[in-house]
């Protein structure tokens, strides 16, 4: 998978997504601003079919709370400081679900992994 990394994740985490055999990009990367709109994020990870991962609780709830579309797969690294590593949190997620599904947001916190359909990705 390629994935577009958003928000404050710690470069163990592009690590270990490439240790998992997936490719990771930033918003620069794809000519985007740390501050870009989430409406912009999603358009931009659409049009380069890149699956989307942050630490941000905003861009992750943004398909539920406004008019926002993603088809894409969505994670939401949940987790504290000290709580759990991002690099480990994203081994825990692909030891659970070896195959993500797109339509899904997958939120890892602590303790677990979450999966939650997105609006208007019903089959």
């Amino acid at each position: 998978m390629r994935w577009l990394m958003h928000g404050n994740l710690s470069a163990a985490a592009g690590e270990a997504l490439r240790r998992h055999g997936h490719k990771a990009s930033s918003l620069t990367d794809i000519g985007l601003s740390p501050d870009a709109l989430p409406a912009d994020i999603f358009d931009a990870a659409r049009k380069g079919q890149l699956e989307i991962i942050t630490a941000d609780a905003a861009i992750a709830q943004a398909p539920f709370e406004s008019p926002v579309r993603f088809k894409g797969t969505l994670v939401q690294l949940n987790v504290d400081a000290g709580e759990l590593e991002q690099d480990d949190a994203i081994d825990r997620l692909f030891d659970r679900y070896k195959r993500l599904s797109p339509g899904r947001l997958y939120t890892v916190t602590g303790s677990r992994v979450k999966v939650r359909q997105l609006p208007g990705t019903q089959r």
